[in-house]
């Protein structure tokens, strides 16, 4: 099985260089920050619509800078 994950070290540096809170970042995407908590620490895989959005946020981050493939649990980048 494929899953989609946020790479979280990767996700803090480009909030911390917007000098941005989770908690802001969910407002301003129209998410819960719940939510974006459950994608964070991988709880949850981030849908497609949420990965685009986030891209789209994150201007200059391609997805391999924010998100990983993994494929039966083992890193496939």
């Amino acid at each position: 099985m494929v899953k989609v994950r946020l790479k979280r070290q990767e996700f803090d540096v480009a909030l911390v260089k917007r000098n941005l809170s989770q908690r802001r970042l969910a407002i301003k995407l129209g998410m819960s920050r719940a939510y974006l908590s459950q994608i964070v620490t991988g709880k949850r895989q981030p849908s497609a619509f949420m990965r685009e959005r986030l891209l789209d946020f994150f201007k200059g981050y391609s997805f391999d800078d924010l998100f990983a493939i993994e494929e039966n649990g083992q890193h496939t980048q």
